[in-house]
């Protein structure tokens, strides 16, 4: 259900400002920049855990 609701909250964030400027400036050159901008903050919005990895290999270049 988090999930659901952060993809609402993600999409509102993406979807008001974006119809926002359309409709005041009635101009395609202002609205994709704003939906790439707001995406860019919408994506932010959830932490999703990050797992590196690290390649081993590079210890053990001499020994084979």
């Amino acid at each position: 259900m988090k999930a659901f609701i952060t993809g609402i909250v993600q999409g509102i964030i993406v979807l008001v400002p974006t119809y926002a400027v359309a409709f005041y400036t009635d101009k395609m050159v202002y609205t994709i920049p704003m939906l790439a901008a707001a995406s860019f903050v919408a994506a932010s919005i959830s932490k999703q855990p990050v797992e590196r990895k690290v390649d081993d290999v590079s210890k053990d270049l001499g020994k084979e």
